[in-house]
């Protein structure tokens, strides 16, 4: 039997009911929080307004409008004496992540009968991502989330060594993460699933006039306790479409991004659209049939970019060819195609995958796709432990990633970025700079001819595709 809480119509600073009501979890029934008051605790949080600050005048301004605004989700300035347990996870593109744990809570409501605050997510273990990039734009990152409605962290710290902003989220799975450690005991129910969850996903951002610019498998969030198709989209890069459409007739000579993700366009220099996170889609539908990302076994350099803009795509290994409907593998490609206009759009995606979710859980096999789809999945469960330790094995081995090779985010230059330097290349003064693992040569007089004929032939290939 539910609890009953008693209805208190007035707080002692006069505000009516109506100032700190709210629905319970299934939105039927009006409940007055004992000795809660919106108003109250607004008013406390603007009283503390003057003893913290993060350093900068716009994520103030965004905190501070949260916990004015916002009645659930609200952003928190965190100082750092209240991470504990910090322990280093692993290096992004933009900085470092960390796990810690919030010592003392974050101030939730103002308890005006205790006159005293409660607290919440007191002792739990969070991620710390560290920015060291100087570029990474903290404000803007917030702004974007504010538009979502849905703040991807919990606060902002600043690391007293460093002098670094720190974002403070969830300690989340990937996706990625969540592939290799469940990919061969997947079904195609929960394969698309996940298509539909992340589909859906990229359709809000779409809707809200959002250009995700960097979706990739590392940025798909899933909360450690939710099942894998229970997932998120990290916010990292989001731009308004309106601009980048502002900016649409300017060249890039630098992008951020993982070259494997990036649609052709935006590697000649094009601005980024909505079409290009579809493009990046496709990579995601990839590895969740193959559990590799795309182009693992290559070098992530100018000469991947320019296979990429004269249509070349990751290949699905031969034996797993029956595993996979025909019509996946079309749409796939679909995503990848060179002509942005000839790509699906977020929502067509969302209801595609939603409506043949939603067959495979009623068994409904009534059309060419459901039939190719059963097919698949009983291909895969039909493959004997024999069979499958040994194409496991020769997929592990296969899928071994590259040496320059590399699945966190970087400053890429394009390929109009490369062509401004032509000369200087050609001459050998200086080598691919997106080559990662660049060679030791003290000085240019040391590159030798084979070197300099590679770039020569590569700046042949940027002139055709550039």
């Amino acid at each position: 039997m539910p609890r009953k809480i008693k209805k208190i119509k007035y707080c002692p600073r006069g505000h009516s009911s109506e100032d700190f009501a709210y629905f319970d979890a299934h939105g039927r029934n009006m409940i007055y929080s004992d000795g809660n008051c919106d108003l109250c605790t607004k008013e406390r949080f603007i009283q503390e307004f003057k003893t913290w600050s993060s350093g900068n005048v716009n994520i103030d301004k965004i905190i501070r409008e949260s916990q004015i605004n916002n009645r659930c989700e609200k952003l928190h300035w965190i100082p750092y004496d209240n991470l504990q347990n910090i322990e280093h996870i692993a290096d992004g593109g933009h900085g470092s992540v960390y796990s810690a744990k919030i010592e003392n809570g974050l101030k939730r409501k103002w308890h005006f009968i205790k006159q005293d605050w409660e607290y919440e997510i007191l002792g739990i273990e969070v991620a710390l991502k560290e920015i060291k990039d100087f570029r990474y734009d903290i404000a803007e990152f917030l702004k974007v989330s504010k538009i979502m409605d849905n703040y991807d962290c919990i606060g902002i710290s600043k690391n007293p060594s460093t002098q670094n902003c720190i974002i403070i989220t969830d300690l989340d799975d990937d996706l990625h993460n969540c592939l290799t450690k469940t990919f061969w005991d997947l079904e195609w129910e929960t394969k698309i699933e996940v298509l539909a969850s992340i589909a859906e996903c990229l359709g809000n951002l779409h809707g809200k006039n959002l250009v995700h610019c960097s979706l990739h498998s590392g940025n798909i969030l899933k909360e450690r306790k939710f099942k894998i198709y229970d997932l998120r989209i990290d916010l990292d890069l989001c731009k308004l479409e309106s601009d980048l459409i502002l900016n649409s007739n300017n060249k890039n000579n630098k992008i951020y991004g993982l070259i494997p993700y990036i649609p052709p366009e935006v590697l000649r220099g094009s601005r980024f659209s909505k079409k290009g996170d579809i493009y990046s889609f496709g990579g995601i539908m990839y590895e969740i049939v193959t559990a590799q990302r795309p182009f693992a076994d290559q070098a992530h350099d100018t000469y991947l970019m320019i296979d990429i803009c004269n249509g070349v795509r990751p290949k699905v290994p031969d034996f797993m060819l029956n595993w996979i409907p025909e019509w996946y593998l079309d749409l796939m490609y679909q995503c990848w195609s060179d002509d942005p206009s000839e790509r699906p759009t977020a929502i067509g995606l969302a209801d595609l995958f939603r409506e043949i979710s939603d067959k495979i859980y009623d068994d409904i096999v009534d059309n060419n796709v459901m039939r190719q789809l059963k097919i698949a999945d009983e291909n895969q469960k039909n493959t004997s432990k024999s069979q499958k330790q040994e194409l496991f094995e020769l997929f592990s081995y296969s899928s071994k990633l590259h040496p320059q090779s590399r699945y966190i985010g970087r400053y890429i230059h394009t390929l109009h970025g490369l062509c401004d330097s032509l000369e200087e290349i050609k001459s050998g003064k200086s080598s691919d700079p997106n080559l990662l693992l660049k060679s030791n040569k003290s000085s240019t007089s040391n590159i030798n001819t084979r070197e300099i004929d590679e770039e020569t032939d590569m700046l042949a290939k940027i002139s055709l595709v550039g």
